[in-house]
Order: structure tokens, then sequence, then C-alpha cells
């Protein structure tokens, strides 16, 4: 693909028609490095936008006040037809077409007469976006010149409010401070406007309408400009941010297109004989990088990733649960945001007890969840050997080294080891009285999944996935401190953790079910059936490495499970028996029935670990599915909630972007089966293809190519020279093999 495929934008190009799906038309997000927003599908829509790199944090448009920015209609300025941009029934014959690339969104239109299509383009770093308008006549159209819209409008018929509104007819500028919250924000063209209209109403406006004339220039068979939108802390920024805009579009148009272009050919992508899986496996790339902000956000450097999984905000939000699970995937293209985010959590968070591993809206988590640690501590594991960067562990995050933090953090998880079971109980997630935040905001140790207290028995019950995911800690910080050269440290976690894995084997393997479970206060085994089962037995700490405690036999049971009418659909593993009395379909929340990424895509990886690949590549396959048919909408969108009865996928947003990037662990730990060891990087593939490339993975400034042949030889290809190969599927490349460089010749 590499080498015959050149613009990637076009060969991951695909379209849908809103009017033909029957799912919930949630907008998509697009990013630009300093701009976040929302992108309709109804018609040519931005219906919410932040803007990072004014002040300590950012600029918030459209949720707040309410207003939205489109393009309404066209009209012919000859016959006064009229060209209703709307999926809904309009004049003429409408058919809405939206077209997703990754550097772009296009509307496409198509009358009787006339097509209009107008494309959103984000270019790079800049506070504000583009909207280009072509209008390509039809046959029998002999019509020059039209009349196109550009309108501010409030949400649902709200009533805009703002100051210091002014308007030019040149450029169809217009520009206004939003009273509400302050900003500055100008809209204009490429093209004069004929008419402005802001709808004033004392300190209120109806909304704002531009009317522009586009005209065909001698020769051109179509019609062609460009409309923008810019922000700002004041409305004179705001104008020069359009200005800049509007000096060089059709450059701008192009420098989007050539930057993503490049970063789509440098990131992993796979190669195999089936070209709709390495499509979605690349799609999964730009979803994510929509997300990554390449300004200051407040204390956080550029080129984290705003992990918000709601709406857009432009406050802080990180976590080490899904933010540690994407950069462990994002480490094999770009190192730094490991380092970044794993340094921003422990200076901005407490510096004692357990591990604080979140920051939302700005403000530190009240509780450390169970999966934080271990989260860290494998993504920094990962790190460590992937770049050779030990210093990191001397790092000062505020009167300590990153490496005492976490030893502190780790001795902190003790205090909830009850001596009887050795197994580890689990705090309140959330305090008994909504009213006493005293308790919640200690730092307790809450639960591995989040909004699980309310069915699992709450504060002293022992869950097993919780006890998973703190071996997980114990498993990693024993290889930190190997490499630290801490060899009585390292022992004494790996004794720890064997004695943990000894409990959870003893106590919550429920052997009439066949199944892990929780424990209940009264010691006894309850029958609690969920994805938590799945995380103990097949992948304990997921960003670490994959693989859990069950045994062979145990492992093929759970993989039997993933087959049974308890948990299995069209998509993968939902995460709730059906048989629960608490499963309800509905729940997109996900992790109490129904589906959600942040845990079952980690299901395929998982089994290819303990060698169950039958199960482990049907999986992948439903995973895949999933992600790249989402409802009808495609891979642009991902499938982010499922409905456990229907099958209907709803893009409800919940999950995070960082967290979606962690299927394509499916593939490269499971189906290639990437291991970091002490010693070297570990390579097993076991694949549903006759042949595969996993190809630009960056260890250590390097570039490895893994190439699967059809002969069943596996080659790795390490900055263009073929440095091992093995004719059953099983490479161990030492770390020094990346250190070498080629000499000049």
């Amino acid at each position: 693909m590499a080498d015959t495929i050149k613009d990637l934008n076009a060969w991951l190009e695909y379209s849908i028609q809103p009017q033909q799906l029957h799912t919930l038309l949630h907008p998509a997000m697009y990013g630009n490095g300093q701009l976040e927003l929302m992108a309709e599908l109804d018609r040519s829509r931005v219906s919410e936008v932040v803007c990072f790199g004014f002040g300590a944090q950012g600029l918030e448009y459209g949720r707040n006040n309410g207003e939205e920015h489109l393009v309404p209609a066209v009209y012919d300025a000859e016959t006064g037809k009229k060209y209703l941009l709307s999926s809904s029934p309009g004049p003429g014959s409408n058919r809405l077409t939206v077209t997703f690339r990754p550097d772009r969104q296009v509307w496409r239109y198509e009358f009787d007469d006339l097509v209009v299509a107008v494309s959103l383009l984000l270019p790079r770093l800049r506070p504000g976006y583009l909207l280009k308008v072509e209008l390509v006549p039809k046959a029998g159209n002999a019509s020059a010149r039209w009349h196109v819209y550009q309108e501010i409008a409030g949400d649902r018929g709200r009533r805009l409010r703002m100051t210091e509104a002014g308007y030019e007819l040149g450029g169809g500028t217009v520009w206004f401070r939003n009273s509400i919250d302050g900003y500055g924000e100008a809209i204009g063209a490429t093209v004069d406007a004929e008419n402005v209209n802001l709808g004033e109403d004392g300190a209120f406006a109806t909304d704002i309408m531009v009317k522009m004339a586009v005209a065909r220039q001698d020769g051109d068979h179509a019609a062609t400009c460009y409309v923008a939108r810019a922000f700002g802390p004041t409305v004179a920024a705001a104008r020069e941010g359009l200005r800049q805009l509007l000096s060089s579009p059709e450059q701008l148009e192009a420098e989007t297109e050539s930057w993503w272009n490049a970063y789509l050919n440098e990131v992993p992508h796979l190669e195999t004989p089936d070209e709709t899986f390495s499509k979605t496996f690349l799609w999964s790339w730009p979803d994510f990088r929509a997300n990554q902000i390449d300004v200051p956000i407040g204390p956080a450097p550029p080129g984290l990733f705003n992990s918000n999984n709601v709406s857009l905000n432009v406050l802080i939000w990180m976590a080490a649960g899904d933010g540690m699970q994407a950069e462990a995937v994002n480490l094999l293209y770009d190192p730094k945001p490991v380092r970044d985010l794993l340094l921003l959590l422990l200076k901005e968070t407490r510096k004692h007890g357990v591990l604080i591993g979140g920051i939302a809206k700005g403000r530190q988590y009240g509780r450390g969840y169970a999966r934080h640690l271990g989260s860290c501590c494998g993504a920094l594991y990962k790190y460590l050997l992937t770049t050779g960067d030990l210093a990191l562990l001397d790092e000062d995050i505020g009167g300590m080294t990153v490496l005492q933090r976490l030893e502190d953090a780790l001795e902190a998880q003790l205090a909830y080891l009850d001596s009887k079971t050795g197994l580890f109980w689990t705090d309140n997630e959330l305090p008994s009285d909504v009213s006493d935040q005293t308790g919640y905001s200690g730092g307790g140790l809450g639960p591995n999944l989040e909004a699980v207290t309310g069915y699992r028995g709450g504060e002293g019950t022992f869950y097993n996935d919780s006890n998973a995911g703190i071996l997980g800690s114990f498993l990693a910080m024993a290889d930190i401190e190997g490499l630290a050269g801490n060899t009585a440290r390292s022992k004494r976690y790996g004794e720890q953790a064997q004695e943990i894995a000894t409990a959870i084997q003893k106590h919550m393997w429920n052997e009439e079910l066949q199944f892990f479970c929780d424990l209940n206060k009264d010691g006894t085994v309850n029958d609690y059936m969920g994805i938590g089962g799945f995380i103990t037995g097949l992948f304990a700490s997921q960003v670490y490495r994959p693989g859990g405690l069950a045994t062979q036999e145990q492992a093929a049971t759970l993989a039997r499970w993933c087959a049974d009418p308890e948990f299995a659909s069209d998509y993968g593993v939902i995460s709730l028996a059906r048989s629960s009395p608490y499963f309800n379909p509905d729940d997109w929340k996900g992790y109490n029935s129904s589906f959600d990424m942040h845990w079952c895509n980690q299901v395929p990886a998982g089994l290819y670990a303990h060698g169950c690949y039958e199960e482990a590549h049907t999986q992948l396959f439903k995973l895949f599915r999933r992600l790249g048919e989402n409802g009808g909408l495609g891979p642009r969108y991902r499938g982010e909630v499922y409905q456990a009865d229907t099958g209907e996928i709803v893009p409800d947003r919940f999950p995070n972007y960082p967290c979606i990037l962690s299927a394509l662990t499916a593939v490269t730990e499971g189906v290639f089966g990437l291991r970091w060891n002490a010693g070297a990087l570990t390579v097993e593939v076991h694949s549903p293809w006759p042949w595969a490339n996993l190809r630009n993975l960056k260890i250590r400034d390097s570039t490895l190519d893994l190439v699967l042949s059809a002969d069943g030889s596996v080659s790795a290809i390490i900055d263009g020279n073929e440095l091992a190969k093995s004719s059953d599927g099983k490479l161990e490349l030492a770390w020094e093999l990346f250190d070498q460089r080629p000499q000049d010749s």
C-alpha cells in the first residue's frame, strides 16, 4: 500500500446518504491541532467549537450561547430558483451525500439542474475554519450567477446576544463580540456581499445572514467561493484570523490535504488481502489525531489529547485509563506524548497515597481507579524500552521523582489488602452521601471500571477485575524496577504479584459457572458475569501487555463464553450477561450492559495472547466490522455504543477517541504478537490472512516493517534492511538492532 497508494486521503474516502440511515445522526468531531468542532450530517452546519491557545484554557462557542454556523441555501440569481441545503424535503430534488476524508467533510446536494458541494476544511493550527462552496450546473442549466448565503443562527430558534457587531460588504465580513462569554468572532468570504442582515433587536439578534453573489468565470464550468469563520479573545483578533484564512484559501486547502497525506503515510498501517479491513485500521489514526491539541492547554503541554468523551470542553480532561491505552499504541508513531502525559498527571495530582490518574474539567479525580496505576506503569515500561530513555524515571515531579511517586502509589494500595483472602477490596466509587464530598475527594481506591458500584456490592466488595488490574501494576513495576537496576525491589514486587494471582485463582474462579467472578463481603463467590471476568482472565493489564490470569483450560472456557448467547453479538462481546438481573440493552454506559469500546475491544488481543486463535480471529473481524460499519456511518464515526438486543449501533460518542485507537492493539499485539521484554522486542504472528504486513512502526528512531509471507515466513525490515527472518512466525529483535544506524557509503 505504501508504494502504490499516493493519496491516502482519497483512498480512505467514503460516502453516506443520511436519509437512508436508520440511526441517530450525531455530529462528527474534527480538529486541526488548535481548534475542535462538531460538524453536523443533515446539513452543512457547524454546531459547536472550542479554540485553544488563548489564555490558560481556551475559547468556547456554540454550547453556551446556542449558536450554529451554516450555509443554508443557494438561489439562482437569474431565475430566483431556491436550492435549500438540507436533508429535509424542500424545493427540487435535493439528494444529500456526505463524504468523509481525513482532510475534509463534504456535503453534496444534487438537484435536478445543479450540484452544490460544501467542503469543511480545517487548516492546521488556525483559530478558524473554511467552507468551500462549489456550484456545478448540470446539462441545460445556463445560469452563470448565484446567491450563496452564510448564516450564524441560534440553535433551535434561540436568539443570539452580541455586542460590537459590524460588517462590510467587501468580502462579506461580519464581526461581533458575544455578550455571554465576551469572545470575538468573525465570518467572511472570498466574494463580496450584496446584503448583510444582522437581525438586530437591541442587544439580541434573530440571526446573522450574509447574501453573496458567486459567478462563473469565463470558460469555467463551475463557480467556487470560500467562506470562513474565525475566533479570538477579542473582535480584532478574530478579524485578523479571518483575514489570514481568506488571504489564500486555495493554498490552505492544499496544505491541509498535504499535511494529512504526510501523516497517514508516516503512521503504522496494515496491508492485508482485505482492503476494507486495512482501511478501517488506518482510519483509526485520523480519528485519533483529530483529538490531539498542538498548543498548550493550561499546564498541559502541546501534543496531548483532550480526552473529552461527551462534548467539547476547553478545560483539561486527561486520564491514565483510556489515554494511556491510546498512547501505548501511539508510542509506535510518536513516543513524546507518553512522556508528557505521564509527567502532567504526576505533576498536577497529589504526591502521596493511591495514584489519582486523571484530570477532569481541570481538576484531579476524586478517586484513584484500580486500573490507573497499572495503565501508567504499563505505558511507562513500553516507553522505556521503545526509546531507551531511562532518565524519565528520575524526572522531578514536585519534590520526588517519577519512580518514587509510582513506588509510593503501589505501596499505598496495600492498605486495601485483606489479610484473610489476599485480595484487595474496593472503596466506594462515589460518596455514600452526595452532599458530603469530603470522603470522595480523599483519594481512595475505586474500582477498575466506573459506574459499577451499584451493581457489584460497593465498598468492601472484592472485584475480580480490580484485583487483576492491581496485579498488572505489580507486574509492570517489577519490570520497571528491573530496568532501573533495583533488583531486590523488582523481586519483591514480582513475588507480591504472584501472591495476588494465586489469591484470584483460589477465590474468584467460579467453578460452577466456569467464569471469573467477584467475591462478596462475606467471602462467598457471587454469580455476577460481566466484562470484568474477561478482563481478569484474558487481559488483566492491557496497557502493560495482553494476557490475563486464565490457565489454558480457563482461557478455552472464556473463548467459548465469547460465542455463547449470553455474550455473543454480531459485533463482538457485550459487557454483561443477558441473564443478569442488571442487564439493560439500552444502558449505553456500557459497563453494566450493552457494549463499550473501553474494554470489549480488548477481547481479541487477550484471546490471541492465550492461544485461542480461532475465536480470536472471529472476534477480530467482529470488532473491525463494528468499527467499519457503525450503523451505516462508517469508520470516521467508529462504533461507539451498541444496543445489545437489536444490534443497532448508535454514535452516542461516550467512549473516548483515545480509547478507540486502542482497538489497534488487537492487530499489533494480537495478530502480530508484539511483546516488550527487557532484552528484545519479540514477535509471534498468528494471522487470519495468508499474508499481512505491518509497516511504519517507530522504534528508537528506526522504522520497523513486519512482513508475513504466504509461505508462513515472517521478516523484520529495519530502516529498509531485512535483519531477521523466521519460518515459524516468531522473531526476537534485540533492542540493539534499532540503535544501529547505517554507515555512510
